[in-house]
């Protein structure tokens, strides 16, 4: 069983997905889909794009707070992990759907698959953080993308759990490029962008957008930013509400353009061809970096240090801080040379077929365990 239910989950759980299906002989997949994102442009056009089956069961929790969001998703999942035995439940990433799975699989017995395990911010305030951690200590097989994630769930005296596979978003990544170069002249001629004379942003963490004067200077910046390239910002709609309640969710300055969320493809070609990205998002820092595009992370930590390697990243929680480096590195030639010399730490693109056979063989194991403890009938 795949538990999935934000559009990350989505991207990373694609390519398993893909090779655990192509195996109908050995595994029968059941999805669920916890409902936290529920809006189409963040549910249904990722599944579609990245050809994910249909979910077997939706939980549809809606959006909510985070202990209310989470609780609700254990509630409602507990039915069908009860319905369907799974041998084995796989989570996907940080958000509250991840720890909820988690924590209801293991408390009905069923081995826990943390998929993007070890990955540490080492910043507790995070959400993400407190899932990440509680979500590799109560899994059963930790999938971890990086030799850093590996090296820190060893620290924490996890290392026998741990598998080092490489970084599903890679694999996404390198099946998604030819459909991205053949988009990329539809979205650039939708925006009127010229490749390498805009910065791409991405603004979701409550730590940005909850706080209403903060959001504010982060637009004021962004204007500012505008008088020296164009800024297209594809609008989560967390980010989207908190805007319309300062009254700034206007496209009235032409240079920034305020967008609707762009599908996977789409946000791909968008960042394949822009100067820089400013974002707050994981996912986005590290597609960045296998895209060889200059990235400033409006935040004072990262969960993917690889990242900062050759100057690729800059952190910066300051908003001010964060626009100057933005606009310094997206006329920087040099580092974007520098850039395409570095190194990948994020695998070779096959991380889902070494994933699935880990699933493969674990679940053979569980029933080598079982057959063994069965008491024949003497009769």
């Amino acid at each position: 069983m795949f538990v999935v239910g934000a559009r990350p989950q989505f991207i990373k759980s694609a390519p398993v997905i893909y090779e655990l299906t192509s195996r109908r002989n050995l595994v029968t997949l059941n999805i669920v889909h916890s409902g936290q994102h529920y809006a189409p442009e963040m549910s249904e056009i990722f599944f579609r794009e990245l050809r994910i089956p249909e979910p077997t069961v939706n939980l549809a929790v809606g959006s909510s707070s985070h202990a209310s969001q989470t609780s609700t998703i254990m509630s409602r999942l507990e039915r069908p992990i009860t319905k369907f035995r799974p041998n084995i439940l796989v989570v996907p990433g940080d958000t509250n759907t991840t720890l909820a799975a988690a924590l209801t699989a293991a408390k009905l017995q069923v081995p826990v698959a943390h998929l993007e395990a070890g990955l540490r911010s080492w910043d507790m305030s995070m959400p993400e953080e407190i899932n990440r951690v509680l979500t590799d200590h109560c899994s059963s097989i930790l999938l971890a993308p990086t030799q850093t994630a590996v090296t820190n769930l060893r620290n924490e005296g996890l290392g026998e759990r741990v598998y080092l596979t490489g970084d599903t978003n890679l694999d996404a990544l390198k099946r998604a490029l030819p459909l991205i170069k053949k988009k990329t002249q539809m979205i650039l001629g939708k925006f009127k962008l010229t490749p390498r004379h805009y910065v791409l942003v991405t603004l979701h963490r409550p730590s940005n957008v909850d706080n209403l004067k903060r959001l504010r200077l982060i637009r004021s910046e962004l204007i500012k930013l505008s008088s020296d390239q164009a800024i297209v910002f594809p609008i989560h709609p967390r980010t989207k509400t908190q805007l319309e309640r300062l009254e700034l969710c206007s496209n009235s300055d032409k240079r920034l353009i305020l967008a609707p969320p762009q599908g996977y493809i789409e946000v791909l070609a968008l960042l394949r061809n822009a100067s820089c990205l400013l974002t707050d998002s994981g996912g986005m820092q590290k597609e960045a970096y296998l895209l060889r595009v200059p990235c400033v992370t409006i935040r004072s930590s990262t969960e993917w240090p690889e990242t900062l390697a050759g100057g690729a990243n800059r952190l910066a929680e300051n908003p001010e801080v964060a626009c100057n480096l933005v606009a310094a590195v997206a006329m920087d030639n040099r580092l974007r040379r520098r850039l395409m010399h570095l190194s990948n730490p994020f695998g070779d693109g096959k991380a889902s077929k070494r994933i699935t056979k880990i699933i493969i063989q674990a679940i053979g194991k569980l029933y080598k365990k079982r057959a063994s403890q069965t008491i024949p009938n003497e009769s």
